[in-house]
């Protein structure tokens, strides 16, 4: 009987060793990930060795990450308890994400105070007061998200505020503003498909287009010289690239996806003739046709529009004779500046969370402008103050 013990132990100590050292084998033969797409972050690369971190246990610890980051199949386990916890947990929360039963993975929108949206509130006014001084015109608009739209699929028992904290934040806006309440625009056309992916916390260009056509007919009121509002069969749209899996869905993981996502590409039916700069390297495009090819599904396919964010973007549109655009944006604004551009003889795109060069009043000064647009989601403009820091932009965090 001690005997049998001994060999079943004998084989449990010898099966382990085995899967440890065939697991490393594999990794060394493999190579290290970089990346983990899913995860959306660096992995942890092996470590280097020395008598001082083996004396201090340092490199214990950072050889444990790097296994647990290297550790073959690594994403299939991932998905593997993403499934489970879906199908025999009944689990329909994963994070902050709300698995909607339509298809819709829904990230929720955290509660916010009056107070947070009035601090807000009072840069933008400050900085609206201080352009109209120079004789332009700001505009505030705020994008909804896909929470903010869907709102009402929220269960009671795990709810989303992204329409109180838009409330909070426009009751404090000032007229000088102009403010914009796109979730008017949205609403209007929030049973028609295409008008956000079904995995990603973006919108699609859809929802873009529809919010772009508010905000330029209500400068054009203002300033005829931009011209109203295109219409859509101006364009010829297309759902274009390999299927992915967005923001949302590298919370949850395939195991919670029913429908994958494609990016809608739209290109003028009348040829344009711009000149597309980002961080002053010119001749480029509108779009980045990289991201569509890349085979992996978690591959991030809204960096297409722009090609993700820039501190600093001009476009010259030389067809246009007149007037300057300043566009203050987070990435929600990516997907619709193709649109604005066919109004604007120059058109500027600055994101405040990378952008540090000047005051934003400077910039407006400098480079003449003569219409502001600001626009940002509700959720990005609260987690993020530099969003809305004009006066010292470029001191936050990529939200």
């Amino acid at each position: 009987m001690q005997s049998n013990r001994f060999q079943v132990n004998n084989f449990l100590v010898i099966s382990f060793l085995f899967i440890i050292f065939a697991g490393a084998i594999y990794v060394w033969v493999k190579g290290d990930l970089k990346y983990s797409t899913i995860e959306n972050r660096e992995l942890a690369q092996m470590p280097k060795m020395s008598l001082k971190k083996l004396a201090s246990g340092e490199y214990s610890k950072e050889f444990e990450l790097y296994f647990n980051d290297q550790f073959p199949g690594r994403l299939k386990l991932i998905e593997a308890n993403a499934t489970i916890n879906k199908d025999l947990l009944g689990q329909n929360v994963v994070q902050d994400v709300y698995v909607a039963n339509n298809g819709l993975l829904l990230s929720t929108v955290p509660k916010q105070t009056k107070e947070s949206a009035k601090v807000i509130a009072n840069r933008i006014n400050k900085f609206a007061l201080q352009a109209s001084k120079l004789g332009v015109n700001t505009y505030f608009s705020l994008a909804p998200n896909k929470s903010v739209t869907f709102e009402d699929q929220f269960p009671s028992y795990f709810p989303s505020y992204g329409n109180e904290a838009s409330d909070y934040l426009f009751s404090y806006i000032d007229p000088i503003a102009h403010p914009l309440d796109l979730r008017i625009t949205m609403n209007k056309h929030k049973n028609e498909p295409n008008l956000y992916p079904f995995t990603d916390h973006h919108w699609k260009a859809k929802a873009a287009f529809y919010s772009y056509q508010t905000i330029i007919n209500t400068i054009y009121m203002n300033s005829n010289e931009v011209g109203k509002a295109m219409n859509a069969d101006d364009f010829i749209w297309k759902e274009e690239g390999l299927p992915f899996y967005g923001s949302d869905a590298r919370k949850t993981t395939r195991a919670n996806v029913t429908k994958t996502d494609t990016i809608t590409v739209v290109k003028s039916k009348e040829k344009q003739d711009l000149n597309v700069c980002y961080n002053a390297i010119c001749n480029r495009g509108l779009y980045a046709e990289e991201p569509l090819k890349n085979v992996s599904l978690y591959t991030n396919r809204y960096v297409t529009y722009m090609g993700g964010d820039h501190p600093e973007t001009a476009i010259y549109n030389d067809k246009v004779k007149n007037r300057k655009l300043l566009i203050i944006k987070d990435s929600y604004a990516n997907a619709s500046i193709q649109f604005f551009v066919n109004h604007y003889k120059e058109t500027r795109v600055l994101d405040l969370r990378y952008y540090n060069k000047m005051p934003i009043i400077d910039y407006i000064k400098k480079y003449k402008i003569d219409d502001v647009v600001i626009m940002n989601n509700v959720n990005s403009i609260y987690v993020t103050p530099t969003l809305t820091n004009f006066d010292n932009p470029g001191q936050g965090e990529n939200q």
